[in-house]
């Protein structure tokens, strides 16, 4: 693709809806509002924001380079069971995350990737623009949750860190993926054990003090316990399915909002559908993880019932 400049592509994309000049100066504390949800923040863009994340998205931030052997997270065509599945076979596992994941990916993180990247992008003159690029994605100096460029530019500021631990883990035959701020490693147990040190080292020389690992979540496990990654059970012949807590869950919901809606909505705290929009992610999660199971779940509630839940189309 010919680099062209950023107000040709802009007006190629949106044909006057949105106002160019407006994209690149207009205030941006104005377009979106902040939803706290019990101990989590989320930043919900508006019309006008989401449309000038779309256009960012499509000219730069697909263009970010990313680990694509190790990453499955905010990446077409793969997804949650890709993580899991390179480990299925392994027998010996190491779980962690990275802790406050988006909050602590700073501007200058940012920054640093868009410029790494610069030479890939269809944009002439982003290097004019990348100010007020930072200030349409960024929110007080990170990366905030709830916009949708900062799933792509995540997994861009973990380039360098993912490359590293994949080399690492190479280097003493274990497996790496991540997903998200979840890192899975297995492999013989030897060479796994203690690997907590080595991970919090590396997260320090890329990040200095920016990022962490979230001790509290590091754990290891082996085959004869159970085997749970990222919600997915690993069986002992290397088949996958959904937990069993998750499954009653989903039976239960499913089983009130046919029979009793006012205890349905009771059990997810219905407010402005967000019940729906809970067992909606559920089942799509559940698609996407173990598809025969959700088959087992129309069979049992009708597939008119879960097919609207899974469309988003519930009312």
């Amino acid at each position: 693709m010919a680099k062209q400049k950023l107000e040709d592509l802009f007006e190629a994309m949106y044909h006057g809806k949105y106002d160019f000049e407006d994209f690149i100066s207009g205030p941006s504390s104005e377009l979106f509002k902040i939803i706290k949800f019990k101990n989590r923040t989320v930043y919900d863009a508006d019309k006008k924001l989401k449309a000038y994340h779309k256009f960012l998205n499509l000219f730069l931030f697909e263009f970010l380079r990313l680990n694509t052997r190790v990453v499955y997270s905010y990446r077409k065509g793969v997804n949650v069971i890709d993580a899991v599945k390179k480990h299925a076979f392994s027998r010996h596992f190491f779980q962690t995350d990275l802790k406050n994941f988006f909050g602590s990916i700073d501007r200058s993180m940012i920054q640093a990737s868009i410029a790494e990247n610069i030479e890939s992008f269809p944009v002439a003159d982003i290097a004019d623009h990348i100010d007020r690029v930072l200030d349409l994605v960024c929110v007080d100096g990170v990366l905030p949750p709830g916009f949708a460029t900062s799933p792509l530019i995540s997994n861009a500021c973990l380039y360098h860190f993912d490359n590293k631990i994949e080399a690492f883990c190479s280097s003493f035959g274990l497996i790496y993926t991540r997903y998200s701020d979840d890192i899975i490693i297995s492999g013989s147990k030897d060479k796994l054990y203690g690997l907590h040190v080595d991970i919090e080292r590396m997260v320090h020389e890329c990040f200095g003090d920016k990022v962490s690992i979230n001790a509290a979540k590091s754990k290891y496990t082996s085959v004869g316990g159970k085997i749970k990654i990222l919600g997915v059970v690993i069986l002992p012949g290397g088949e996958m399915t959904i937990d069993a807590k998750l499954k009653s869950k989903i039976e239960v919901l499913l089983h009130f909002f046919i029979s009793d809606r006012n205890k349905f909505n009771a059990m997810v705290e219905d407010k402005d559908a967000s019940g729906l929009l809970k067992v909606t992610g559920y089942l799509n999660y559940i698609n996407t993880t173990d598809p025969s199971y959700l088959n087992k779940l129309r069979v049992k509630y009708g597939a008119t019932v879960v097919d609207m839940f899974v469309r988003g189309s519930v009312k």
